[in-house]
């Protein structure tokens, strides 16, 4: 049988369309017995009525013909047609039982009767049919459901509820029809905001499958990455949900609430202990149980780096040198930031730079154990009258004089845009001295920049511009511009 409005197959027994909604239309079907019953007992009427008849015709001709009739068979006459009229009592009677029974017994009747009076919104009695029917099949969700569609529609939802919760946990019942009571009670419940009722149903429920199906009104306690213990590595810690929303923790084992740290990346665990407490409020609002773990991590705190130079105001260009401790690695900032294993890490000495600056290093072990972080703050100042503004300004002018730039402005006949010159830092060339060391870019033109591969050195003091290029030993060299 298929849908009247969609066209899709309906499932045997349901009294819904399962795609598009729509109430199937149950056309009633006496029962083959009663049917029968009353068939046999309106022939059986019918044929006596008759007979009845064609035999009172006939004894009316009778007395016409024979007015000397004796008296004992007028007797005789007047029993048969007592008789007659009991067996025609008996047979209505035999009717009005067999009708009666049928609207008291059939399933088809009380769901018909209760679809009509559906029609016309009197809910009501609607309800009382469908009582009926659900007393001549207990077991049948479809009845149940369509029952409480009706309290619905009477705005009676809390017995609406009441009644899928009263039939939701038979043992007999097929996954289909209990996933749709599950549905109908949640709508219910969404409906009216009553997120913790829906959580506390689904925390009752001992299908996997139906949890899983509507997991997203559940809280379940958070899940740890790790388990309780001791550990002798850093530990990155995650902590889990079952579904959209957020994560409150603690790491002192105190009670987590919407005033705590909410987690949003993995915690790293170094050496020391941790009573972790986490507790998860999904997007409805509903909040879970309190997960709780602890760790112990047992782990050795490397060495702070060793730094060359103290903190302090310098006139000289000065290399700044760090010394790591055995088997481990040196990380640090020039920001002022908090150095980590995204950080700038130490291979070979830094120059300082120009004006102010505020170091940070630290020591990372290689089980990833962080050291006490090491500060440092340099104010560097030259004694020269040579800026870097000047040092850009003498590198343009020489190339410009040996054809490279067609004007002072960058621009050259070999590109499209111009060249772009940029302090970098300060290097010092054995036995030549201390240099800034310029950048080349290539700015098109929209303002966009491309780094090339050409150096420029230029002589702090007297400002002599030059080439800087290495070789394949990565030693300095200098090309005169000049």
């Amino acid at each position: 049988m298929k849908c009247p409005r969609c066209g899709c197959e309906l499932v045997e027994g349901h009294l819904y369309c399962d795609v598009c909604g729509m109430e199937i239309q149950i056309v009633p079907d006496f029962e083959p017995e009663i049917e029968n019953s009353i068939t046999e007992a309106l022939s059986t009427v019918a044929e006596e009525t008759k007979a009845f008849i064609k035999q009172a015709v006939s004894g009316n001709k009778k007395i016409k013909k024979k007015t000397e009739k004796s008296r004992p068979e007028e007797k005789s006459e007047h029993r048969v047609l007592l008789r007659l009229l009991s067996l025609i009592a008996v047979m209505i009677s035999a009717i009005y039982i067999a009708v009666f029974m049928y609207h008291r017994y059939s399933l088809s009747y009380q769901l018909e009767q209760a679809r009509l009076c559906a029609e016309d919104q009197n809910y009501e009695e609607a309800i009382e049919y469908l009582e009926r029917a659900r007393n001549l099949r207990t077991g049948e969700a479809e009845i149940v459901i369509l029952e409480s569609d009706y309290y619905y529609q009477l705005n009676e939802k809390q017995k609406a509820v009441d009644l899928l919760l009263n039939f939701i946990g038979k043992d007999f019942l097929e996954y289909d029809d209990k996933e749709r009571l599950y549905e109908r009670i949640i709508a219910i419940y969404d409906e009216e905001e009553k997120y913790e009722e829906i959580n506390m149903l689904l925390n009752t429920c001992e299908d996997d499958s139906i949890i899983n199906h509507f997991q997203q009104y559940m809280a379940m306690p958070p899940e740890f990455g790790y388990e309780s213990g001791n550990y002798d590595e850093v530990i990155t810690l995650k902590i889990g949900a079952n579904t959209t929303g957020v994560i409150y923790y603690t790491l002192d084992g105190s009670e987590p609430d919407e005033r705590s740290k909410i987690y949003t990346a993995p915690l790293f665990l170094e050496s020391g202990e941790y009573q972790i407490a986490a507790v998860f409020v999904n997007d409805y609002g509903i909040r879970s149980e309190t997960a709780r773990s602890w760790y112990v991590i047992n782990l050795t705190v490397p060495d702070a780096p060793e730094i060359s130079l103290v903190s302090g105001d310098y006139h000289v260009p000065t290399l700044i040198q760090v010394t790591p401790p055995e088997d481990s690695a040196v990380y640090y900032t020039v920001d002022g930031s908090e150095p980590g294993l995204d950080s700038l890490k130490y291979t070979q000495p830094i120059s300082m730079p120009l004006g102010r600056s505020n170091f940070k290093f630290v020591t990372i072990s290689e089980e990833g154990v962080s050291s006490e972080i090491i500060s440092r703050s340099f104010f560097l100042t030259l004694d020269t009258d040579v800026s870097t503004a000047k040092a850009v300004s003498n590198v343009t002018e020489a190339l410009h004089r040996r054809g490279v730039l067609s004007d002072l402005q960058g621009h050259s006949h070999g590109i499209v845009g111009k060249y772009v010159f940029k302090y970098n830092t300060i290097v010092e060339v054995p036995d030549l001295g201390y240099y800034y060391v310029l950048d080349e870019y290539v700015e098109d033109e929209s303002g966009i920049q491309t780094k090339t591969e050409h150096l420029y050195a230029v002589e702090i003091y007297t400002g002599a511009p030059n080439r800087l290029i290495y070789d394949e030993n990565g030693q300095m060299g200098l090309i005169s511009l000049q």
